[in-house]
């Protein structure tokens, strides 16, 4: 009989596989053996992995500690179990096994080390002694080495950790606090007011020394190169991101993006990811953009910070104000950011205007810091605050600021001089300004900021060689030099506004190479590219109504001419000029029928009595054949009307819905349907979104009356029961004018922001802790488990430290996209991404690795976070990212990429870029280099300058290969260099993980991938949502290879001379309804003497076309339905060469536009 130990044993192991989630931590074993506090590295973390099936990027999260473990006093556990290792392996029990216990990876990884010695017959005392290393079997829900930790947001055993901590992030964090960055020594005036990392290099001084802008003029000067793009901050990012997403930005300051969506972009203050943490909302955008919720006072996009700095604003008490008038004030002026409750007890009203006249100095500052540029101030009388009627916020009556930053006014005004500085009256700079509206931001603070632009003045040390570097402007009469991105922004930067001078703007076309303006194509205006769909047209409307700066993919698309559309009766083509006459789409169409295979059953009445739209399947109402569905203007219900009712002149249906044609507006280029409004005449159409909002706009009600629930176009819910058959019905009609077919970049952009597998949002999970680590996630540290003491300490991300991850971390935010040649498409690959400095022992102060498989990985931006091992970083050092690339299967080197980091002032240093892996059979570039004492020399491989680096050898590291380091990495893994740490940096073959690689993942054990397909388990760090991933042999796809591919065995006919030697090219065209359609190519080798090729498809597709260079097409196969894996046996003849229209067609229809 089993002791009652090992019984209990039993228990516990079932008990914990039946019910318990994973909550592995990592790096337990911390060690700061220095004890220096400027070392700093990451422990005791859990990983969040933040990637949708449908988005284009990956990001792994480690929320980690960064305070010393050992300050918390943990007392003995006696609640839960603890075993030896020589204990679990006696039990044969597996590291696999306690990964799925949640116990922390480190010790799965000692325990491991332990059976693998004792597995070849190792007894020597250290194993012995390893033996008796304890392992806490923890009751759920607590975890980690002694059980010491817990989460108040697990609630349930059916939920995963990324489900725990997405649902904890799912209510956006409301700051208390300001989280700061402290690693600059800043002095702005308000005690309470930190610096924010978004405000270094902002363009504006923050700091009272000009600190936070004074090394910035470097990154002002950067130049970036051929294929990359320039943002407006000089940051340089591949050009192949520009406008690749709606809401990701590779730029810090989101100048990358459609412009629409970095106009309208909202701060989404929940996951800690790049998406919300890495980016910079610009001061200068509340200035151009007057109409958003933009801050003037800092360049972060927390709007809470705003408001934070705005209240730390009025609780400033200088020394020229005395207690009572400082209190009276604040009482007075009704400030609505504060709770003045208090004020009930000190003073109200008439009572403050009393005790501001009695104890308040004649003339003074309200609020007692600069509002505007460090400089510029609110200035007030006692007597124009006693006779102010204005029970909210009395309007400053003057405006003082240095008149040797600040110049060039057109007004004469009333000058008053004041502790050093002039002021003027308010209504010299806004002469409109309501004195009885209470808004202090809106209505003083921003508009001031904006008529004072050019009072920001940033002199830098060396001013010449700022001035005169090819990215900046200097302004007429001044030594004052700007950025070009600042020209023609809609913000005076110069004294004399040539900065906004539309001549010196138009010049910007013809000499800008870096996209920052934009040439309106119908004036041949230029215009910046903050100016492009703002919701104001720039560049002058034509005649037709359509302005070139708004709505340009909409316009890119209606320059196309798309077969499909032609005569559609919708107007797709912006008009062109043919003889003097304007042509689009739909002109000349009398002779072309309405109702044809496009238009044929697909919800739009393209004829006008909807011809094409007959005896088509709804599930509404079944009606005879040449009936229409619609709804009954008398009872609001269904009903059946015939075709020679639709188009008549007479409204039989509902909204006018038969009658399509009174609601059309000539030259209309966004033509949708709309509902007629019974009994008025045409110019009461409305659009769909004001049905069944509630609100009558038809003068008899028609709009409402068939409504069942206040459901709008906009957020209505088909299917639903509530719904009546009349709003089913008017949603399927609308619905296809509303979403009509838009381009395929459109269509895969919009498609990223869909979540595939949405769930039930849990937010009962949402603790009472929340949100007390700012943007941390808590953590419980229990004390004493046996008496319940417990404490809460922070989980922090990357980008934020200290115990209530108050401070802003610097680090490293690294965005990578890859490409591989076609070959290499199957083939896997690993990657270590390194921080390193230029120190003697080039310290690796963190790393990643990332696994990439082309045919998994291929449209995926990778987003990775490097932080520095030293905080703050040593500004004496150089950095750079150093790139290794290996082939995963065989662990073999194919090359490095060194990334310099040129911007050691930043706080984050944004890189954006897109890397060439390089064929398996590429040759490495070593060199000759004898200082490279235990390695070999090797030049860089995106380097021209042919920069050299020694590739250490096993168990040595240094910038020479000198130092040396026991590799404690697995027999079969690779030993690569060790980390700020002391630990190893090991690169996993296949199928193994762990620090040291000494975990195995059995998921391909069982050998899912079939018709001879290679099972690739997916690590923790690898974009699949499947335990693994199948490479397929070549004929096979799908997830586990079971589909075979199409195949088309092509033979030709004896007078088509085919090619040797050389490749035949192969289009496949996929039809897809309300869509365009979407083209795939491959191509294929004719060896010698063939007569016949064989070519594998692995995607569907309907019409497929062979090119015999130069110009030969052949159609191969027009099919109006796919049929997955079937054979296609072809011979292709003569008749089937698509022939040239040159051949076709006489030479003068040729010459005729492309319209005709």
């Amino acid at each position: 009989m089993l002791p009652i130990k090992h019984l209990i044993f039993y228990f516990f192991i079932l008990h914990l596989v039946r019910t318990s989630p994973q909550f592995n931590l990592h790096l337990t074993d911390w060690m700061n053996g220095n004890n220096n506090d400027d070392v700093v590295l990451q422990h005791n973390c859990l990983h969040f992995f933040h990637s949708f099936e449908t988005s284009l990027s990956h990001q792994m999260i480690s929320f980690c500690m960064s305070e010393s473990p050992w300050k918390f006093d943990i007392k003995p556990n006696t609640l839960d179990q603890v075993f030896t290792f020589i204990e679990l392996y006696k039990q044969n029990i597996t590291s696999e096994q306690l990964y799925y216990w949640s116990i922390p990876i480190d010790i799965i990884e000692n325990y491991q080390r332990y059976v693998n010695q004792l597995s070849i017959g190792d007894n020597t005392s250290s194993i012995m002694m390893m033996g008796t290393q304890l392992l806490y079997n923890c009751t759920s829900p607590r975890f980690g080495p002694q059980c010491q930790y817990s989460l108040d947001n697990y609630i349930s055993t059916d939920v995963s950790l990324n489900e725990i901590i997405n649902s904890y992030y799912v209510q956006p964090y409301e700051s208390k606090i300001l989280t700061c960055y402290i690693h600059l020594q800043c002095n702005r005036g308000l005690i309470s007011v930190c610096l924010d990392w978004s405000e270094i290099c902002d363009g504006r001084i923050d700091c009272d020394d000009g600190s936070d802008e004074e090394h910035c003029w470097i990154i002002m000067n950067n130049k970036c190169k051929d294929n990359e793009y320039r943002c407006n901050n000089g940051q340089c990012i591949s050009k192949i991101f520009v406008n690749d997403s709606l809401d990701s930005f590779d730029c810090l300051d989101r100048s990358d993006g459609h412009q629409i969506s970095s106009i309208y972009f909202q701060y989404n203050n929940t996951l800690p990811i790049f998406e919300n943490e890495d980016i910079i909302c610009s001061w200068r955008e509340a200035l151009t953009y007057s109409f958003l919720p933009r801050s003037v006072f800092t360049s972060s996009c927390m709007h809470q910070r705003h408001s934070l700095i705005a209240q730390a604003m009025f609780s400033y008490e200088p020394d020229f104000l005395s207690y009572d008038c400082f209190l009276a004030l604040r009482c007075r002026f009704n400030i609505p950011l504060y709770d003045n409750s208090y004020c009930s007890d000190f003073c109200q009203n008439e009572e403050c205007t009393e005790m501001i006249g009695q104890y308040c100095p004649t003339l003074f500052y309200f609020p007692s810091v600069p509002i505007a540029y460090g400089h510029v101030y609110f200035a007030y009388t006692i007597q124009h605050v006693i006779n102010s009627t204005n029970t909210r916020l009395i309007p400053p009556e003057y405006i003082c600021y240095n008149e040797q930053l600040c110049n060039e006014f057109q007004s004469n005004g009333t000058l008053l001089m004041f502790d050093g500085k002039i002021c003027r009256h308010i209504q010299d700079f806004l002469p409109l300004v309501d004195i009885n509206r209470g808004d202090w931001y809106f209505s003083y603070v921003r508009p001031i900021h904006a008529q004072l632009s050019h009072c920001n003045k940033i002199i830098h040390g060396n001013n010449s060689i700022v001035c005169n570097n090819s990215n900046m402007y200097q302004c007429m009469n001044s030594l004052k030099c700007i950025p070009l991105s600042y020209i023609g922004d809609g913000i005076r930067d110069c004294d004399y506004a040539d900065d906004e001078e539309q001549t010196l703007i138009d010049t910007m076309c013809s000499i800008d190479q870096s996209m920052m303006f934009y040439k309106c194509e119908t004036t041949n205006k230029c215009i910046h590219r903050n100016r492009i769909e703002n919701g104001y047209c720039d560049c002058q409307l034509d005649e037709y109504g359509i302005c070139d700066d708004e709505n340009i993919e909409l316009n890119k698309m209606k320059r196309k001419i798309r077969f499909s559309t032609i005569c559609n009766n919708f107007v797709d083509l912006l008009p062109v000029i043919i003889n003097g006459q304007h042509h689009t789409d739909e002109t000349d169409c009398q002779f072309w029928p309405c109702n044809n295979t496009y238009t044929r059953c697909d919800g739009i009445w393209n004829c006008l009595n909807g011809a094409d739209e007959t005896d088509c399947e709804s599930s509404l109402l079944k009606c005879p054949s040449y009936h229409h569905i619609c709804v009954s203007p008398l009872t609001n219900q269904l009903m059946c009307l015939p075709i020679q009712k639709a188009n008549d002149g007479i409204i039989d249906c509902l909204g006018g819905t038969d009658e399509p044609a009174l609601c059309l507006i000539a030259n209309d280029f966004n033509q949708q349907q709309k509902f007629l409004c019974k009994g008025n005449n045409i110019s009461s159409c409305i659009t769909p979104g004001y049905l069944c909002d509630d609100f009558v706009d038809c003068e008899h009600g028609d709009d409402e009356n068939f409504c069942n629930s206040n459901s709008n176009m906009w957020d209505f819910v088909p299917n639903d029961p509530s719904n009546s058959d009349a709003q089913e019905f008017f949603y399927a009609y609308f619905y296809k004018t509303l979403f009509k077919p838009k381009s395929v970049e459109s269509l895969l952009i919009e498609s990223k922001n869909l979540d595939l597998n949405t769930k039930e949002l849990r937010s009962s999970m949402i603790s009472s802790n929340a949100h007390e680590c700012n943007h941390g996630f808590p953590l419980r540290v229990w004390l004493d488990v046996n008496k319940n003491l417990s404490t809460i300490t922070c989980l922090c991300p990357p980008s934020y430290y200290g115990t209530s991850c108050q401070y802003q971390n610097q680090r490293v935010s690294l965005t990578m996209q890859f490409n591989v040649s076609t070959k290499h498409e199957q083939t896997p690959f690993i990657l270590i991404i390194s921080l390193i400095d230029n120190s003697i022992e080039q310290i690796i102060h963190s790393y990643y690795q990332l696994s990439y498989l082309y045919i998994r990985d291929k449209y995926t931006k990778f987003n990775i976070y490097l932080l520095y091992a030293n905080r703050p970083k040593d500004l004496t050092k150089q950095y750079s990212i150093h790139i290794d690339i290996y082939h995963l299967l065989t662990l073999n080197y194919q090359g490095s990429l060194l990334l310099p980091l040129k911007f050691p002032f930043l706080p984050v240093e944004r890189i954006s870029i897109n890397v060439n892996i390089p064929p398996t059979d590429t040759i490495i570039n070593t060199c000759n280099n004898h200082q490279c004492i235990h390695g070999e020399c090797i030049y860089y491989m995106n380097d021209p300058t042919y920069t050299q680096f020694c590739r250490c050898k096993s168990g040595w590291s240094g910038r020479y290969c000198n130092i040396s380091y026991i590799c404690t990495c697995s027999l079969d893994s690779l030993c690569v260099g060790i980390g700020a740490n002391n630990q190893s940096i090991c690169l996993c073959p296949m199928n193994k993980f762990g620090s040291q690689c000494l975990l195995s993942n059995n998921v391909c054990q069982s050998n899912p991938c079939q018709n001879g397909g290679l099972c690739v388990s997916s690590d923790e760090r690898s974009t699949s949502y499947y335990p693994y991933v199948c490479i397929c042999s070549k004929g096979f796809s799908g997830n586990n290879c079971e589909i075979s591919d199409t195949k088309i065995i092509l033979s030709f006919h004896k007078d088509i001379v085919s090619p040797v030697r050389s490749l035949i090219y192969f289009d496949y065209i996929q039809v897809i309804h309300d869509s365009l359609p979407t083209q795939k190519k491959s191509s294929k080798i004719m060896c010698d003497n063939n007569t016949s090729v064989v070519v594998s498809w692995s995607h569907p597709f309907h019409i497929a076309f062979m090119k015999i260079p130069p110009f030969q097409y052949y159609l191969v196969i027009a099919q109006n339905i796919y049929h997955q894996s079937s054979v296609i046996i072809q011979t292709i003849e003569p008749l089937d060469r698509c022939g040239s229209i040159n051949e076709l067609f006489h030479p003068s229809i040729v010459q005729m536009p492309l319209i005709h």
